[in-house]
């Protein structure tokens, strides 16, 4: 979910080359109608560097459809990093991190989201030893 061509172009060029479908949403309302299709997106990519709150919307409808997100926006947006992560960002990333390599960033958003979370049940654990 972007309107800056030129974020648009950074992430879409190196994603279409690794054979990935790439689909661009510039409001609120098409990243809800993207979800909505089944199978719904892999990941979405949220730029927190743009005006308006529609972003946060976006990570929590995402959320809700189990989408993981790979938030981005400028390194020094302390606050709108810490607001990407409590509408439930499974990633945030400065702007120079996804430059660096989309692809793997795209990848270790869906394997953080899709990592098996580890739950220590002490009652049981203490009645096995």
């Amino acid at each position: 979910f972007d309107r800056d061509l030129f974020w648009i172009v950074k992430i879409r060029e190196p994603l279409k080359q690794a054979g990935r479908t790439v689909i661009t949403a510039k409001s609120l309302a098409d990243v809800q109608t993207r979800l909505s299709t089944s199978p719904p997106p892999a990941c979405l990519a949220v730029h927190i560097g743009l005006p308006g709150d529609e972003w946060a919307a976006a990570i929590a409808a995402a959320q809700a459809a189990s989408v993981p997100v790979l938030a981005y926006g400028p390194h020094v947006a302390i606050a709108a990093q810490q607001a990407a992560r409590a509408a439930g960002a499974t990633r945030v990333i400065p702007h120079s991190k996804l430059a660096d390599n989309i692809v793997a960033q795209i990848d270790q958003t869906i394997a953080r989201a899709n990592a098996p979370t580890r739950v220590t049940d002490t009652a049981a654990h203490d009645q096995e030893e």
